[in-house]
């Protein structure tokens, strides 16, 4: 967010009018936020490129980016295939926690929906760690190295849902192929750049 501060000065002295502008930028870091979506989900997930701790411990230990960012990543269900192709192409291998965000929302855990760094669409952030009453499954997917994540079971899995019957994340073949293309263009947009 970015606020900026205009002020006008105007000075008169023995006749003489000098005439000063200070302009300021104050710029606001972190997360812009935004009303969370309606209906609610009732699952949310976390993305990682590497396994979780088997047993899973009482508390996941954060990263060193969520560490700075003060709070931890989230995403919906619709979220995980375009996150993975913008975001995760250099690895093999995904693993997603499958959170019950109602039962975080029944224990007053402090989440906030913010847009992303683009504006285009927006994620839940956690401020507080990832416990294991949190915790519904896990899943992994994995990819070859010839293959993009949009040519992965992970675009069909039925798995990811947002835990709405009515609103679950089922695309039907129109919607895979709109992801698909919208995958197939973020990777072409990115690999540009």
């Amino acid at each position: 967010m970015l606020k900026v501060r205009i002020l006008v000065f105007k000075i008169i002295i023995r006749g003489f009018s000098f005439q000063f502008i200070s302009i300021s930028f104050i710029v606001i870091s972190g997360p812009t936020p935004v009303p969370p979506p309606n209906p609610l989900p009732n699952i949310l997930y976390k993305i990682l490129t590497s396994a979780p701790p088997s047993p899973f411990p009482d508390v996941l230990p954060i990263s060193d980016r969520e560490a700075r960012d003060g709070y931890v990543h989230l995403a919906r269900a619709l979220n995980i295939l375009p996150v993975a192709m913008k975001t995760y192409n250099y690895t093999l291998q995904l693993w997603a926690l499958k959170l019950n965000y109602k039962w975080m929302r029944e224990n007053q855990y402090d989440i906030r929906w913010a847009w992303d760094t683009s504006n285009t669409t927006f994620f839940p952030n956690l401020y507080h760690n990832i416990t294991k009453q949190m915790l519904l499954d896990i899943k992994m997917w994995t990819r070859t190295e010839n293959e993009t994540w949009d040519q992965t079971s992970l675009v069909n899995d039925k798995w990811l849902t947002d835990g709405n019957t009515a609103t679950s994340f089922n695309p039907g073949r129109i919607e895979r192929i709109v992801l698909q293309l919208l995958c197939i263009a973020l990777s072409f947009y990115f690999i540009s750049f």
